[in-house]
C-alpha cells in the first residue's frame, strides 16, 4: 500500500475557464485573422479558447464583432493579451488542458510525474489541505456537500502519528470534525461524540485520507498527459481511462459497506475524471485537483434509484520537503467504539 499518496480531483475555473474549446481551423486575410469551426460558422463578440495545433493545450482568445482576433492592444476587458491576440497574465500565455481522443502521454511529462511521485513519497512528514464540494442529484433534487480539511503527519512510515481537523458543509450546517491516530489507536470526535479504536498504522492511514477524499491513481491509468510551465511551476494535466478508474473504485471516497449492511445493491460507474498536479521548482508536488463525474444506482428490495454525483476535490501540499512537528489533541474522553455499539444495541 502506499505510505500516504493522496491524488485529488477538481480544477478551480476562473471566469475564462467556463469558455469551451473547438476545434477548427485558423485563416488569415487583409484583415487579420478568424476561426473557421467544425460547422463552417466562426467566432465573434467574445474569449474563446482554442486548441489551433490539437497539442492537448489551448489558449483564450478575444474575438471582435467582424470576427477577428484582437491583436493591436495590449487589453481586452482588462485582461492582458500578448502580440498574437492570446490571453497572457503577467506575460504568460494562459493555458487549458482539452484532451484529445487517442493522444498518448507526453513521455517527458510522464517522467516529471514519476520523480515528482518518487520525491513526496520519500517524505517522512506532510502538511495538506484538502477541500471538496460533491454535488449530488436524485429524484429531481440536488444535494450539494463540502468539507475542508487540514492533515499533519509524521513519523512515515514506522511510527505514524497524524491529526486532521476541519468542517462538513451539510444543508448549510457546519459540521466540526476531528480525528487523529497514535500508539495504534484512532481517535475521532464529530461534534462533541469521542469515541477510538485499536488500528493498525497504514489502516488508519488509509481511512484518513479517504476522509479528505483521497484517491490513488495509477499511471497507467492516465491518458493525455501533458505539461507546461506556470508562474516557475510545472503543471501537469491528464484525463483518467473510466475503465481503470471503476477499476479502483474501492479507493474512491465513498464506503459500500453501509449499503451491504442494508442489503441494498450499489453500482457505481466513473462517466469521466480529468486532474492537474502541480509540481514547484524543487521538485516536490504543491497541489493537485480532480473532477470527477460519477453516476450511481442504489437497489433494494425490488426497487431501484439513480443517483448523479459532480465532486470537485483539491489538495495543497505546504512547504512540502520541510518537517512538520504539531501537538496531538488529549486522549482523554474518549470511549471504545465497540463499547458503545454494545451499549447501544
Amino acid at each position: 500500500m502506499k505510505r500516504w499518496k493522496i491524488v485529488l480531483a477538481a480544477v478551480p475555473m476562473t471566469m475564462a475557464l467556463a469558455f469551451p474549446a473547438f476545434a477548427g481551423e485558423w485563416h488569415q486575410d487583409m484583415n487579420g485573422w478568424w476561426y473557421e469551426t467544425d460547422d463552417g460558422s466562426y467566432y465573434r463578440n467574445g474569449w474563446e479558447w482554442i486548441d489551433g495545433d490539437q497539442d492537448g493545450w489551448a489558449e483564450c482568445y478575444y474575438f471582435n464583432n467582424q470576427g477577428y482576433v484582437a491583436m493591436r492592444t495590449r487589453q481586452v476587458d482588462g485582461w492582458e493579451i500578448n502580440e498574437g491576440g492570446a490571453w497572457t497574465v503577467d506575460g504568460e500565455v494562459q493555458k487549458k488542458y482539452v484532451p484529445v481522443p487517442g493522444m498518448e502521454n507526453d513521455p517527458a511529462a510522464e517522467e516529471v510525474y514519476r520523480a515528482a511521485y518518487a520525491k513526496n513519497e520519500a517524505l517522512t512528514s506532510a502538511d495538506v489541505d484538502a477541500s471538496y464540494v460533491m454535488s449530488m442529484e436524485m429524484e429531481g433534487m440536488t444535494l450539494d456537500i463540502g468539507m475542508d480539511m487540514n492533515m499533519k503527519m509524521k513519523g512515515l512510515p514506522d511510527n505514524i502519528e497524524y491529526v486532521a481537523s476541519g468542517t462538513m458543509d451539510l444543508l448549510g450546517a457546519e459540521i466540526p470534525m476531528t480525528m487523529f491516530y497514535t500508539d495504534g489507536y484512532m481517535y475521532t470526535d464529530t461534534m462533541g461524540q469521542k469515541t477510538k479504536q485499536p488500528m493498525e498504522a497504514m489502516e488508519a492511514v488509509a481511512q484518513a485520507n479517504s476522509t479528505m477524499s483521497g484517491v490513488e491513481v495509477d499511471l497507467s491509468a492516465m491518458r493525455g498527459m501533458r505539461m507546461h510551465t506556470e508562474n516557475g511551476n510545472t503543471v501537469i494535466s491528464y484525463t483518467m481511462d473510466p475503465s481503470a478508474m471503476n477499476s479502483i473504485m474501492d479507493s474512491a471516497m465513498m464506503d459500500m459497506s453501509a449499503y451491504d449492511a442494508m442489503g441494498a445493491d450499489y453500482q457505481v460507474v466513473i462517466n469521466s475524471c480529468e486532474g492537474t498536479m502541480t509540481i514547484n521548482s524543487e521538485g516536490y508536488y504543491e497541489a493537485a485537483s480532480i473532477y470527477m463525474d460519477m453516476s450511481a444506482t442504489i437497489s433494494a428490495e425490488g426497487e431501484s434509484m439513480d443517483v448523479g454525483y459532480k465532486i470537485d476535490m483539491d489538495m495543497t501540499y505546504n512547504n512540502p520537503g520541510q518537517e512538520v512537528n504539531f501537538e496531538l489533541p488529549s486522549t482523554e474522553g474518549y470511549q471504545e467504539m465497540y463499547a458503545l455499539l454494545e451499549e447501544a444495541a
